[in-house]
């Protein structure tokens, strides 16, 4: 994520491996270290990491909002969003932690180790001849709507609305293989490593995510295809990790090396990265970022639109974790009253529920209306999520307003 709580220009000498870590724990456990480091080191690294950033521009579409372009930050539009159930893959949000890396598909290797009885080593052209799961499957940033908290300094991409999206993904079980390596009993978490690196990567940790063993061998997807066809580059070529239900931090691009082993990860990002820090709260004991919470999007009407007196159709989607989502209700007098819309079109498990409700608006003026979810396991979107440091999370009530007439 890019440091906006960042001031000024860390020096060669403050470059340090522990010059670094206090720095980003001063700039937010989220912040991104591209943003940290000094101009001459991004600059050296823009070109060695040329054919990345170069992909990355090709894959700009006039649907997406550039939040970020080193590395690349890319928000979907809520017209984009609201054109259908799938998100396009040139539509679908981007979010990396370092520059895109360069991973030759003829000489990839995934690596399956730590504590299991027989290590594995597979090519690419392996993984693609193994049995696949296919699923469509909803991915959202824990940062999706830091930009509207109202903070005076978050750290972090300024994300509205649109870092979400759902695809259908297709790709091997990663269970499948854990249970091919036998893992010990002693196993208790799944680390997920990736090709990604730092510009720096000796002052520098790589990004580094663990999942407990029961959401590994559960329904955690190593995908290689992207809405019917292969994964790109951008979004984790050519191989990524989707785990259904958590947040898009947990859904490890260009993975490389499986390693079970018995504790979670020790990774900087783990242990005090993405957590739900409130003020004077130690970060290492604060509440992990994990499973996405309940949350609903309006696509139509779009704010300040104008449209005709009557009937007017309030549409959208809405999410949740592994529970699913149970309602979706809509308010036009401020969540004074609530009435419920009705869901249309696929269902599917992990994947959002698009949703459309009626509003009467017989005289012309401003109108205002907003919506919430709500899941199976009775948890309702609040009207005002409560701020934390890094700006995880935010699932309040979407209001939008517009104009008959």
């Amino acid at each position: 994520m890019a440091v906006s709580g960042c001031r000024g220009v860390l020096s060669r000498a403050m470059l340090g491996r522990r010059g670094f870590l206090g720095a980003l724990g001063r700039a937010g456990t989220g912040a991104l270290i591209a943003a940290a480091v000094p101009e001459w080191a991004r600059a050296a690294s823009r070109l060695a990491t040329a054919p990345g950033a170069r992909a990355g521009r090709a894959a700009l579409d006039a649907d997406l909002i550039v939040r970020n372009t080193w590395p690349e930050h890319y928000e979907t539009s809520i017209a984009a969003l609201g054109r259908a159930w799938v998100t396009p893959t040139q539509a679908f949000f981007v979010r990396s932690h370092f520059p895109v890396p360069d991973v030759d598909p003829e000489s990839y290797r995934l690596e399956v180790t730590g504590l299991v009885r027989t290590p594995l080593t597979l090519t690419l052209p392996e993984l693609l001849a193994l049995p696949a799961e296919a699923r469509t499957l909803t991915l959202e940033c824990a940062g999706n709507g830091r930009g509207l908290f109202t903070l005076p300094s978050t750290s972090g991409t300024q994300w509205e609305r649109g870092a979400v999206g759902n695809a259908a993904w297709r790709g091997p079980l990663l269970a499948s293989l854990l249970r091919r390596a036998e893992v010990q009993p002693e196993a208790k978490h799944v680390w997920l490593e990736a090709a990604d690196r730092a510009p720096l990567p000796d002052a520098v940790p790589p990004f580094l995510r663990s999942i407990p063993l029961e959401k590994a061998l559960d329904d955690v997807i190593l995908a290689h295809s992207m809405n019917g066809a292969a994964i790109p580059k951008l979004h984790g070529a050519p191989l990524r990790a989707i785990v259904p239900g958590w947040f898009g931090m947990a859904s490890t691009k260009w993975v490389t090396r499986i390693r079970v082993e018995a504790a979670p990860s020790d990774n900087h990002f783990f242990i005090r990265g993405y957590r739900y820090v409130h003020p004077g709260e130690d970060p290492t004991r604060a509440a992990p970022v994990q499973e996405m919470r309940v949350k609903s999007l309006i696509t139509r009407p779009r704010e300040g639109a104008r449209v005709a007196r009557g009937q007017v159709s309030v549409q959208g989607f809405a999410w949740a974790g592994p529970a699913g989502v149970e309602r979706v209700e809509i308010s036009s007098d401020d969540g004074t009253s609530w009435s419920a819309a009705r869901f249309v079109g696929e269902d599917a498990p992990g994947a959002w529920r698009s949703w459309e409700a009626q509003l009467e608006a017989k005289g012309a003026g401003s109108r205002s209306v907003m919506v919430r979810a709500t899941d199976r396991n009775g948890e309702a979107q609040p009207l005002k999520a409560e701020a934390n440091a890094s700006g995880y999370g935010n699932n309040s009530v979407h209001r939008v307003s517009f104009r008959v007439v």
